[in-house]
């Protein structure tokens, strides 16, 4: 019987620490909203956040407001950083800014506005925070650009499901998968088109997945088929809307020995 008791406790107590620890973790899940007020009792933010471990962790979506009420930003943040689309208003309500962010140093892409809603310039950055790419325009009509609208950021073979780098003099094997990256730029006022290309085989039997991460990674996953020397191209075309500034080309390649 004292057996029998002893087991009923331990499985009561086996419950309430499952309970504990399951309310614990809806605890850490729960979202709530921290509203922020100006001195003469106005709204000027709300932000999400939840608790973890006892602290307050901002993460969620973020509004801010001027002291009319007018919303002059937008986003979200993960883990107490700005993350991902944050728009940015001029007083007026009219759009001033868009930044895709990494974290609050760190932006990868950057579109501005003037007044009028039209783009004034367009900024791609590498994974740093660098800028790589800037247009600027004057009523749609472009005024200048600079940099790279390609910027390659990586080759790799794929091995047991892991990345490798692949490095000068590395020789490959038929039916080896590499993946590598590059930063494409979202120019805007312009139409993209893009190209990958094997040269020297027939691109049509190639088995190659291509991915996109915001805001302007392109990956791609591809199974090689050709002993010898393979050069790989990326190609990208953007004809803008004016139809006064000539065509933009740009193309990077790389090279890898197969045996």
């Amino acid at each position: 019987m004292k057996k029998i008791y002893k087991i009923a406790l331990l499985i009561v107590f086996i419950v309430i620490i499952g309970l504990i620890v399951f309310n614990k973790y809806l605890d850490d899940k729960k979202v709530h909203i921290l509203n922020e007020y100006n001195s003469m009792g106005k709204l000027i933010g709300t932000n999400e956040y939840v608790i973890r471990n006892g602290d307050t962790i901002v993460h969620g979506k973020f509004i801010n407001y001027n002291g009319k009420g007018v919303k002059i930003a937008e986003g979200q943040f993960v883990n107490n950083e700005p993350n991902g689309k944050c728009s940015y208003y001029y007083d007026n309500g009219k759009i001033e800014s868009v930044f895709y962010r990494k974290n609050s140093k760190v932006n990868l892409e950057c579109t501005y506005y003037n007044q009028k809603g039209s783009i004034e310039k367009y900024i791609m950055c590498d994974t740093i925070g660098n800028t790589a790419f800037v247009i600027k325009f004057d009523n749609r009509v472009v005024k200048k650009y600079e940099g790279y609208s390609i910027l390659p950021r990586g080759l790799y073979k794929l091995s047991n499901k892991k990345q490798v780098e692949i490095k000068t003099g590395d020789v490959l094997k038929v039916g080896d998968t590499i993946r590598y990256y590059s930063l494409v730029a979202n120019i805007p006022n312009a139409k993209r088109t893009f190209k990958i290309e094997n040269i020297d085989i027939d691109n049509s039997k190639v088995k190659r997945i291509i991915k996109s991460k915001k805001p302007a990674e392109v990956i791609v996953e591809e199974v090689l088929t050709k002993k010898g020397l393979n050069r790989i191209e990326v190609k990208a075309q953007y004809s803008f809307d004016d139809k006064v500034t000539p065509d933009l080309n740009k193309e990077v390649s790389f090279e890898v020995n197969v045996n």
